[in-house]
């Protein structure tokens, strides 16, 4: 559609603009105008000295052919036809009138005759046709050429003969252009007569013609480079969309995100190379969403196999015990393996939900010092330890979902406070630096495993305390706040602390935000 606007856009300001001619024709008008009254001033000077010394205009007694040889030979010159009439209106003197009596005869050759077909002349008219049919009709009075003896047709003779200079444009019977200017003639203050000039308008048509045909032109030469552009652009951008639109297409029929690929769109320097690889980027997102919900069933399946197996073996086993007491046992390891499989299948459940919960968290601004220190007030009612809150004097400020900040920072509490021992201590350090908001959580338990550092994270992984009951835990509370720090544009990384003699004093998770404010 858009490309379809700027194809007709040409075409549309074309006539908008000539609408704007009758403006700068009415200019023309007006200077044309002012040159025949400049010219019409030098003429009623002469004339106007001749009657005072010699009373010729009163006297009747200045022939056309004089009337011409007064008209000064600058601007129009024999192109302007000038009447002279005296003060009682009677026209004495008619230039057009005095040309019959030239004694020049001038003689120029008679033009070639020329049939063949004029692509200028067939534009001029063309042009004119269209201007004529857009622009306002001037309603002008008729022009009539004769030489009539009479004033009274002659409304600005009129006026002149009062005093007045008197301006008027006429059409004749064809449409052309008169402009006709009446100016007094005074003698001492006295109107002694008046001068008529007359001149065609051809020269203000031909230049608007000329100017409407330059512009006709230019708006052509406009037209072509758009359709041009317009078609350059249609496969340069339409065919590639379509391309993308296919491969969406094709992805749907085949149920897999691997078939796409379009390299040569993804490697072009445009807005249809940025549109690409973002769907490139998309697409792989979505795989590897794909792959993660895959991974993630087969992880529930294998965690869920070992207390289903052992409930099923119990409770075959249970029937064909006599023993009291091995029965009770049995009873035991049922309810211990029900208690395991229903909280992995609470806690399943809202791992599950936690990419649809962070793709609708609300991101405001976190004061993450006043969350942690609160969080703190909580927990320290509840647990053994004691619980050390280490910030920084001015407040801090990180965005995002305060619910789920305040999940991770709660996990990471009680996971310290199960691996504390003797004389039991947690360290929150809250810190920054120019662009990052630095908390870590410390314990003086026996730090982690050379292997399970990097493990720690991993969904269904464990490594509890010796003295923890065996499925209390579902290994999957680290792999959640992992989750939610990186959605949050965040990292999480698990440290043992260390002193001089490179001894462990404990474990440490520190969680890395971009300090961020809401910008208004």
């Amino acid at each position: 559609m858009r490309i379809l606007f700027i194809i007709l856009l040409p075409v549309i300001l074309y006539p908008i603009i000539l609408i704007y001619f009758n403006k700068y024709q009415d200019i023309l008008i007006k200077s044309e105008f002012a040159a025949i009254e400049r010219q019409g001033l030098t003429l009623t000077k002469a004339l106007a000295l001749a009657e005072n010394q010699y009373g010729l205009i009163q006297n009747n007694q200045i022939s056309s052919p004089a009337l011409q040889s007064l008209i000064p030979k600058v601007e129009y010159g024999s192109n302007i036809r000038a009447r002279l009439f005296n003060m009682y209106g009677n026209l004495i003197a008619d230039t057009k009138a005095s040309m019959k009596y030239s004694p020049f005869v001038k003689v120029s050759p008679l033009p070639a005759v020329d049939n063949s077909f004029s692509i200028k002349n067939s534009l001029t008219k063309f042009v004119s046709l269209f201007s004529n049919l857009i622009s306002k009709p001037l309603n002008l009075p008729l022009y009539r050429d004769n030489t009539i003896f009479s004033f009274e047709d002659f409304p600005e003779v009129i006026m002149a003969l009062k005093g007045r200079t008197k301006k008027i444009l006429r059409q004749d019977s064809k449409g052309k252009l008169y402009l006709s200017v009446a100016i007094p003639i005074k003698n001492i203050r006295m109107v002694r007569g008046a001068v008529l000039l007359s001149v065609s308008g051809k020269k203000i048509e031909q230049e608007l013609v000329d100017l409407e045909t330059e512009l006709f032109k230019a708006f052509g030469l406009i037209l072509l480079a758009t359709v041009a552009l317009a078609i350059y652009f249609g496969r340069s951008i339409t065919n590639p969309i379509v391309r993308l639109s296919n491969e969406a297409d094709k992805i749907a029929e085949d149920k897999t995100l691997k078939t796409f690929n379009l390299k040569k769109f993804r490697n072009r320097k445009d807005e249809i190379g940025n549109l690409a690889q973002s769907f490139f980027k998309m697409t792989n997102e979505l795989q590897k969403r794909i792959d993660h919900i895959a991974e993630f069933a087969a992880d529930v399946a294998h965690e869920l196999k070992n207390p289903i197996t052992s409930v099923r073996s119990a409770s075959e086993t249970i029937t064909k015990v006599r023993s009291l007491s091995e029965q009770k046992k049995l009873i035991k390891v049922i309810q211990n393996d029900v208690e395991r499989i229903d909280r992995l299948i609470n806690d399943i459940s809202a791992a599950s939900r936690l990419d649809a919960e962070l793709s609708r968290i609300e991101i405001k601004e976190i004061n993450i010092s006043n969350l942690l220190e609160t969080l703190v007030d909580i927990r320290s009612s509840t647990i053994n330890s004691k619980i050390n809150l280490l910030k920084h004097a001015e407040d801090i400020h990180i965005l995002g979902d305060e619910n789920k900040i305040a999940q991770v920072f709660d996990n990471l509490i009680q996971n310290a406070t199960s691996f504390s021992k003797g004389n039991n201590f947690i360290n929150i350090r809250i810190e920054k630096n120019l662009e990052n908001v630095i908390i870590t959580v410390e314990d003086n338990g026996p730090g982690f495993s050379k292997g399970s550092l990097k493990k720690v994270f991993d969904r269904f992984y464990t490594d509890r305390p010796k003295n923890e009951k065996f499925g209390n835990h579902s290994g999957l509370g680290l792999s959640i706040s992992k989750q939610i720090v990186e959605a949050h544009n965040g990292s999480i990384e698990a440290l043992n602390r260390l002193n001089q003699k490179n001894e462990c004093l404990g474990g440490s998770v520190k969680v890395t935000f971009p300090e961020e404010k809401i910008k208004f």
